[in-house]
């Protein structure tokens, strides 16, 4: 069997205050976090995190900086704490912008094929010149997995070039339906006359 291809690219945006929490659980985790130390502001700056911190002895804050590479390190060890998957062997790029801290997760998922191949004539070049993007929401995913539950009861042939008797399929469930509710009504009148 051959292989087929998913390419994922994802975005983790963080924003300063989630990037903070993710810093200081990837410090304390190494135990370089400050002991007693209170946190005062952070800030985005274009090298990376810059956090104020306090200690109890101290009046001054000092200042902790946080270069890209260790906030890439604190963003996988705070979604591995998390449970957002980050895949291992993603290339993975970070970057400041005005909403936080994002993280580029870009990789191509080699898959077996589950059906036979696609033969060379039924490929297509791409007629798409713009992407087209739609949103789809819960209940048009429900909708059209219930549509596809439903067992096609007429064949592909009859599709193509329906009869003009034949009730469509989804005519059919009203139809027996209706049926089933007249000869309900033709056994209570039977019952009620004799």
């Amino acid at each position: 069997m051959t292989n087929v291809l998913i390419h994922d690219a994802r975005r983790l945006v963080l924003p300063l205050d989630t990037m903070v929490d993710a810093l200081i659980e990837f410090d304390q985790a190494h135990k370089r976090w400050p002991e007693r130390a209170k946190l005062e502001t952070a800030r985005l700056v274009p090298s990376g995190v810059v956090v104020s911190v306090t200690q109890s002895a101290q009046d001054a804050p000092i200042e902790r900086n946080y270069s890209l590479p260790l906030i890439a390190a604190a963003i996988i060890h705070y979604c591995a704490k998390m449970r957002v998957p980050v895949p291992k062997n993603a290339s993975k790029s970070v970057s400041v912008t005005p909403d936080g801290i994002t993280m580029t997760l870009e990789g191509t998922l080699f898959l077996q094929r589950q059906h036979q191949e696609l033969p060379p004539q039924g490929i297509a070049s791409p007629q798409v010149t713009e992407p087209v993007t739609e949103p789809v929401t819960e209940q048009a995913i429900e909708s059209a997995v219930d549509q596809a539950a439903e067992p096609s009861a007429v064949p592909a042939a009859e599709v193509a070039s329906p009869a003009p008797s034949a009730p469509s399929p989804a005519a059919q469930p009203q139809a027996a339906s209706a049926a089933l509710d007249a000869d309900t009504e033709g056994q209570k009148s039977e019952h009620s006359t004799a």
